[in-house]
């Protein structure tokens, strides 16, 4: 699957959240023994609760057995670049074997390549 495709299924992702204060959020995976996860942004009453796509997607990999993330396509519709949850970022470190490479989309056509190292930075 390529970068293109992965913001394009995360978007598609995206369209299932269910928010209360912020924009929808969509994620897709693409895991080093080939499988792809999709997550999405859900928001409660109590924000304590809430749920970020990149952390919904990591369990929907592991539900597959997939374990190691290589790439991560994230959609949301904000001005500028969507930006992972900083738990999200932890927990695709802790899990990741290699360096991760996020695609960032606002669902303008473009689409930002960053490295995990660099969003922890």
């Amino acid at each position: 699957m390529d970068d293109r495709n992965l913001t394009a299924v995360a978007e598609q992702a995206a369209a299932t959240s269910r928010v209360k204060r912020n924009s929808i959020e969509g994620c897709t995976i693409l895991y080093d023994d080939g499988h792809v996860a999709m997550g999405c942004r859900l928001e409660y009453d109590d924000a304590s609760l809430d749920q970020n796509s990149v952390s919904n997607a990591l369990a929907a990999g592991r539900v597959n057995g997939s374990y190691r993330p290589l790439r991560i396509g994230m959609y949301s519709p904000v001005e500028g670049w969507p930006v992972p949850a900083a738990i999200a970022l932890a927990q695709v470190a802790e899990c990741a074997t290699t360096e991760v490479t996020f695609i960032l989309s606002s669902g303008a056509g473009e689409r930002k390549v960053i490295t995990l190292s660099e969003l922890l930075a």
